[in-house]
C-alpha cells in the first residue's frame, strides 16, 4: 500500500504526470490541467483488430472487425491490466467500447478453467444522465448477450448539490 501511496504504480513503475501540467489548489479542492500529448509525425497507431482480442472479448464485439484508433491506444489498459483508467475524448470516439473492454477484463477475473462465474462478475457504470444510461445499457445488454450475462439500471440515486457563489467586491 506504502508503495502506491508513494506514487508508484501497481507494476512498481513510478508514475507522473507530463511536462507542462499546472497544479492549483484551494481549501477542499484541487485542479490539475494536463497538457495534451504532442503528435509525432508518423505515429500512426496500428489498429487491434478484433480477431486479436482474447475468443470471449471476440464474443463481445460481434460484427466489428478492429478497434478504432482510441479504443486501440487503451486497449492493453483496459483489457489486460487492472489499472486505473480517465478516457477524455469526443461525443463519438468510441469511449462505451473503452468501457466494454474494462468489463471484459473483469470477466476474465471471474472465470475459472475456461467457465465464467456470473455471480462473482459485477460491474457499476456510472452515467451522468438517465438517457445515455439507458444507451449504455442497450449497447451492453446486446453486446454481454453472448456471454450469457445481461446489463440493467439498478437503482437511480439523487444527489443534492448546492452551490455558493461569493463575490468579491473591491
Amino acid at each position: 500500500m506504502a508503495r502506491l501511496r508513494s506514487g508508484a504504480g501497481a507494476d512498481g513503475l513510478k508514475k507522473a504526470l507530463p511536462e507542462g501540467t499546472v497544479r492549483k489548489t484551494g481549501r477542499g479542492w484541487e485542479e490539475v490541467k494536463v497538457p495534451p500529448t504532442p503528435k509525432v509525425a508518423g505515429s500512426a497507431q496500428r489498429r487491434m483488430p478484433i480477431s486479436e482480442l482474447p475468443e470471449y472479448a471476440q464474443l463481445a464485439f460481434a460484427g466489428v472487425k478492429e478497434l478504432n484508433q482510441l479504443q486501440s491506444a487503451v486497449c492493453a489498459t483496459a483489457l489486460h491490466s487492472n489499472e486505473n483508467m480517465l478516457v477524455c475524448a469526443p461525443t463519438g470516439a468510441g469511449k462505451t467500447n473503452v468501457a466494454l473492454l474494462a468489463v471484459m477484463q473483469q470477466v476474465a477475473q471471474c472465470m475459472e478453467h475456461g467457465v465464467l462465474d456470473r455471480e462473482a462478475l459485477k460491474v457499476v457504470y456510472v452515467a451522468p444522465m438517465k438517457a445515455l444510461a439507458q444507451e449504455v445499457v442497450a449497447k451492453f445488454g446486446k453486446s454481454l448477450a453472448p456471454l450469457g450475462l445481461q446489463a440493467r439500471v439498478r437503482a437511480r440515486v439523487r444527489v443534492r448539490v448546492r452551490v455558493r457563489v461569493r463575490v468579491d467586491r473591491r
